[in-house]
């Protein structure tokens, strides 16, 4: 069996991400992205207050901080890219492919480091990489940030309502 390098939730498609809120539409609303473009949008650098830039839709990101008592996860929104789109965006930013797929399967851009806290969902799905790395494995909130905090991996998550309602480990060699 042939382990996963990458998870996207099912029907979720590239480009599907979709950022709206109060802020200026010029700064905030990502270009409409073909199929095979990045999943996450990054919008431009501003207030990080939840209420001025709503996030929705399928998310890659970078756990920064989770506080299982408020219940909330603190991250680092990224652009993910996979197949051509990877490689497009490897030359467009003049990185050279390397062991692993990068930039042949799967790339990360990381232009903005502006960290957002989202609260996670009343029975929202959380999922970390198994130890066969084959698979996904449920976990409550303290698991899920001890593993990425462990691994530094991506995660990629939905967002409905203005809640994590979905959150998986990407597993990236």
């Amino acid at each position: 069996m042939r382990p996963f390098r990458r998870h996207r939730p099912a029907g979720a498609a590239p480009g599907s991400t979709q950022v709206v809120g109060t802020a200026p539409a010029a700064s905030t609303a990502p270009s409409a992205a073909p199929a095979g473009q990045p999943s996450a949008s990054t919008p431009a650098a501003g207030p990080s207050t939840a209420g001025s830039e709503q996030l929705t839709g399928v998310q890659h990101a970078y756990l920064k901080a989770a506080d299982p008592a408020k219940g909330t996860i603190t991250f680092d929104l990224v652009e993910w890219f996979e197949g051509k789109a990877a490689a497009d965006a490897c030359k467009a930013d003049g990185v050279e492919p390397a062991e692993n797929d990068w930039c042949t399967g799967w790339y990360i851009r990381n232009n903005n480091k502006k960290l957002r806290t989202y609260p996670v969902a009343p029975g929202a799905n959380l999922r970390v990489v198994g130890t066969t790395g084959t698979d996904l494995v449920n976990a409550d909130l303290t698991k899920f940030r001890a593993t990425l905090l462990q691994t530094g991996r991506v995660f990629v998550f939905t967002v409905k309502a203005g809640q994590i309602t979905k959150a998986d480990e990407v597993y990236t060699p």
